[in-house]
């Protein structure tokens, strides 16, 4: 296994975290206090002593807050969803968690740069990247987008609560937010200010904490369900393998006993093959339904009885096979089914007037690469309808290729078609172990 570290970049999510960065980039110029008369709430309440109006300033601000910085943290949990950073087929956290770390600083400097405005990196963001550092730990798989961000939500708004109350301050605090606790010092209100901003505070903590207990709960439930399906499915085909390999059995002891007494040598071949094909329609019938069950398999086994089993046709004559592995490659992955793939296509290529095909082996990294080029008459529309919908270079329904398509989704490999003038090329893309 390579040593080197691995990162893939998720397009679409680093997409959403870049435009979620430019909001978080754009929303103090848009979203400010003179639009929300924060001030002069505030002014009011001082000229006429009347603590409702600092009140409803604080409510403002928390309001206020929460919209500008929303969008920053949002971008920290797509640019995380979005990268993928590995070692030794372990991905590595802390190196995730040290990029987004840097996301709320990078923003403020620059809102401070462009803008003029001076946001600290206080109380509440040092407490959201805690929380967020906690949250990514949990690494929840069966939670969606939108319940993350709702989570985010609910704690973001009761960090902005305990922002605007007396707690914490040595960790810094905005003007306004400064102007506002002066205000209500100088008022005495600090009693009913401290009240209202510790029950806020603490509601949305709860409900933030209570989902991500939830969620924790469910992703339990989920995982204890599937190992309870897999199990019961595992017992089923141990019953339905019984079965097959039962007169299998008795065909192998009855051409045993037949071997036995046979002098004829010529028989005893057929007697022979006859025992080497139940040996191999044994482990046909056992690799085919235990699909689900990937175990360590060499590549070059594969490739080898793919080509043995298309050696009865006599186009494959003319399969051009190279390898450019210089060691043995390992995969986890189903040996019968992944040959089934490249027969499938490699099938697809003859029926589409290809006299040749070539299938080339290659390793990159920790990768292993397959490449079947075909100079045919290639497909027909686009090539994004063909990895969507299935269908093949020939004029079939194109349930060959779903089933390429659904095999590498099960091993967690990837496939490309590419069209040329003349034929397609097709890469398989294996994650390997050396």
């Amino acid at each position: 296994m390579n040593n080197k570290l691995q990162i893939k970049i998720n397009r679409t999510e680093l997409k959403k975290a870049m435009v979620a960065f430019l909001l978080g980039l754009l929303f103090p110029i848009i979203f400010k206090h003179e639009n929300l008369k924060i001030y002069d709430s505030i002014i009011y309440g001082l000229d006429n002593w009347d603590k409702e109006y600092l009140l409803i300033a604080m409510f403002k601000l928390v309001f206020l807050n929460t919209i500008r910085s929303y969008p920053v943290y949002l971008s920290m949990i797509m640019l995380f969803d979005a990268i993928v950073i590995k070692k030794r087929g372990k991905t590595i956290l802390y190196l995730k968690m040290i990029i987004v770390a840097f996301i709320i600083p990078i923003t403020y400097i620059m809102i401070n740069m462009f803008y003029n405005i001076y946001l600290p990196f206080g109380k509440t963001s040092i407490l959201g990247l805690v929380w967020f550092f906690y949250y990514v730990r949990l690494d929840f798989q069966n939670v969606n987008s939108l319940e993350k961000y709702f989570v985010f939500l609910f704690f973001i708004i009761g960090l902005q609560w305990l922002d605007v109350s007396p707690y914490l301050n040595f960790l810094g605090v905005g003007e306004i937010t400064l102007f506002l606790k002066q205000a209500i010092d100088f008022m005495e209100a600090e009693r009913i200010s401290i009240i209202l901003c510790m029950s806020f505070f603490l509601f949305f903590m709860l409900v933030s904490v209570l989902l991500v207990y939830f969620f924790k709960w469910q992703e339990e439930n989920i995982n204890r369900q599937k190992s309870e399906i897999e199990n019961r499915y595992l017992k089923e085909i141990q019953h339905v393998v019984h079965d097959l390999k039962t007169p299998i059995f008795s065909i192998g002891t009855l051409i045993e006993i037949l071997d036995m007494q046979e002098k004829d040598e010529k028989h005893k071949e057929y007697f022979y093959s006859i025992r080497n094909s139940i040996e191999k329609l044994n482990l046909l019938i056992e690799e085919i339904l235990y699909r689900n069950v990937k175990k360590l398999i060499n590549i070059e086994d594969v490739i080898d009885l793919t080509l043995s089993i298309l050696s009865v046709n006599e186009k494959s004559k003319e399969i051009n096979y190279e390898n450019y592995i210089y060691e043995k490659c390992k995969i986890y992955g189903n040996r019968i089914l992944l040959s089934r793939v490249l027969i499938n296509i490699i099938t697809n290529s003859w029926e589409a007037n290809s006299e040749k095909v070539d299938l080339i082996l290659k390793e990159y990294e920790d990768r292993i690469i397959l490449k079947i080029e075909d100079y045919g008459d290639g497909i027909e529309g686009s090539v994004e309808e063909l990895m969507e919908e299935g269908f093949s270079t020939k004029s079939s329904s194109g349930k060959g290729l779903t089933f390429v398509k659904n095999v590498l989704k099960e091993m967690n490999a990837k496939y490309y078609i590419f069209k040329k003038e003349k034929g397609v090329i097709t890469y398989i893309v294996l994650e390997g172990v050396i």
